[in-house]
């Protein structure tokens, strides 16, 4: 299968299914193994659609009669690829979009529609492929502007600012950035980046994080002999920022309560120079199981991946010098890497807090006095980040502010206990608080 059909059998997937982007295209690849110019090119797509839906869709909506969403999946799918292409990959020739989508059509046994799919796609290309911008509602055009759900948006207007709200959509767009945590019990950060450029990666260092490598141009990350020889794992920043946060040190007992797949508890691992013990808790034994595999695969023999409900009080593991708890999230500080997650519901999202809070609560019966207990999210949204810490700081007279250290103080500001990361700053989106019991 070339490039096309690949995003093309990849999006009907995410329509059918609606599983995670990430998981679908990785099948739908590796099922096929293409070149490497076809898998970049169909990652380019697939993710370019995703994230351009709306946008997409109310372009091609003034040259029809039915509404996008009303068509056949396939015919719907091959219209946002050619119109994709024709709007943002100015390397490849409008012809060849056009075409290629009705061929797309015609092998989806949806050969009916092949002439109202090019007709369609001609209209849009003969009008300049222009998109004329709604009027009124500011959250109309910032919608169709940067594809993110006016629901998103006036959310984090509430949050934040309507100028805030439209640079963290904007924000939204285009790749991420791939960083790696380099295994120090393993490697140098020297030795890990000539590794990986070896493989033909390209490698920079972080510029506060330590241990930390931008790459680019890996390929199959899976393919790389650093992390095939537990090297260096694949964790965005922000990520190892919080697992810093923590502060970890050697013989110390942590806790990690929402693990899986277990890269923060490898983090405090190195940290605590694989001495001490880690107990790093999923749900469900399938995602325990990937923790274990990851701590192997790293060398990191005091890592426990176990069972566990983090809601629920468990008497049998006593108490923790440290604990964190990453909560389950609505994700919107990593849209850019998940584009369906702008689809969640407001009722999915308003659904979280309670969760949060009854894990935060629980978390704290954890930590010993003096400990230190670290709350997470992966989310821009004050109701599942500063709301939840301030609810539990007020039933939790024990507990109180304890101030970022080392890396994450420089990085998060010297004197503060709870920090917001933006894609803006170069980092997944990420809400940090740092708390001590007494």
């Amino acid at each position: 299968m070339k490039a096309r059909e690949l995003a093309f059998a990849a999006l009907l997937k995410m329509d059918r299914a609606g599983s995670y982007s990430n998981l679908t295209l990785d099948a739908v690849l590796e099922g096929e193994k293409p070149s490497e110019a076809d898998r970049r090119l169909a990652s380019q797509l697939f993710y370019g659609v995703l994230e351009r839906k709306l946008t997409l869709d109310y372009a091609l909506s003034r040259y029809m009669k039915q509404k996008p969403e009303k068509l056949d999946p396939e015919v719907q799918v091959a219209m946002e690829l050619g119109a994709y292409q024709l709007l943002y990959l100015s390397g490849i020739p409008q012809s060849a979009a056009v075409n290629e989508s009705v061929n797309l059509v015609k092998r989806s046994k949806k050969r009916s529609a092949a002439g109202f799919v090019n007709g369609v796609l001609r209209s849009f290309l003969r009008d300049g492929c222009r998109i004329v911008l709604p009027e009124g509602d500011w959250t109309a055009r910032a919608s169709v502007e940067t594809g993110m759900p006016p629901e998103i948006l006036r959310l984090w207007e509430r949050d934040y600012s309507r100028d805030m709200a439209v640079k963290l959509a904007e924000s939204c767009l285009g790749r991420p950035p791939l960083h790696f945590r380099v295994n120090p019990l393993r490697a140098s950060v020297q030795e890990a980046a000539e590794s990986l450029k070896a493989d033909g990666a390209e490698v920079t260092l972080h510029e506060t994080i330590p241990n930390c490598l931008e790459v680019s141009h890996t390929g199959s990350v899976a393919g790389l002999k650093a992390f095939q020889q537990g090297l260096a794992a694949v964790q965005d920043s922000a990520s190892q920022l919080c697992a810093l946060a923590v502060g970890a040190k050697p013989g110390e007992r942590v806790f990690d309560l929402c693990a899986a797949p277990g890269s923060k508890s490898f983090v405090m691992a190195q940290e605590m120079k694989n001495q001490g013990e880690i107990l790093a808790f999923d749900l469900y034994e399938s995602r325990a199981g990937l923790i274990r595999q990851g701590a192997e695969r790293l060398g990191l023999s005091m890592i426990q991946g176990r069972t566990g409900d983090a809601s629920q009080y468990d008497p049998s593991i006593g108490m923790a010098d440290r604990v964190l708890c990453d909560v389950p999230c609505s994700g919107l500080g990593i849209i850019r890497r998940k584009p369906e997650i702008r689809w969640k519901t407001a009722e999915e999202i308003a659904a979280l807090p309670p969760i949060q809070r009854a894990i935060l609560d629980n978390a704290a019966r954890y930590v010993k006095p003096g400990g230190i207990l670290v709350y997470s999210t992966c989310s821009l949204h004050r109701a599942e980040n500063e709301d939840v810490v301030q609810w539990f700081l007020e039933r939790h007279p024990e507990m109180e502010p304890a101030p970022f250290e080392g890396t994450a103080a420089s990085v998060c500001g010297s004197g503060n206990w709870q920090a917001t990361l933006t894609p803006m700053d170069g980092f997944d989106g990420f809400f940090i608080a740092r708390m001590r019991r007494r």
